[in-house]
């Protein structure tokens, strides 16, 4: 079986820092994650659609908030670490806000 990649991962510097601040064990799970995301694609079932074109990859106790780019890009603006079943509306606004100044910082990215 080839090691094909369906998307690419892109991270806002938020998602960044926020990534680099997880504990070995999360940043283990949320890296795993997003790899397997990046091969597997629409189909792997660790993603909700939270609606305006947000979703959220949710392995375990992890959540990184993504968006799709063009050119089968995912764009993730907000890591955290899961504290209620729901995603609070904060997080929610807070990766709408960084995803979207990336996008305007990298216009190839935009539609």
């Amino acid at each position: 079986m080839t090691d094909v990649q369906l998307f690419t991962a892109e991270y806002t510097n938020e998602a960044l820092e926020q990534l680099r601040a997880l504990e070995d064990a999360e940043f283990e799970k949320i890296t795993k994650a997003i790899y397997i995301f990046e091969r597997v694609g629409k189909k792997y079932k660790n993603i909700n659609d939270l609606g305006n074109g947000l979703f959220e990859l949710k392995p375990d106790n992890v959540r990184a908030y993504f968006k799709y780019a063009k050119n089968r890009i995912i764009v993730v603006g907000l890591i955290v670490l899961k504290k209620t079943q729901k995603a609070p509306a904060r997080y929610i606004k807070q990766a709408h806000k960084n995803i979207d100044k990336y996008m305007q910082e990298n216009k190839e990215l935009q539609p």
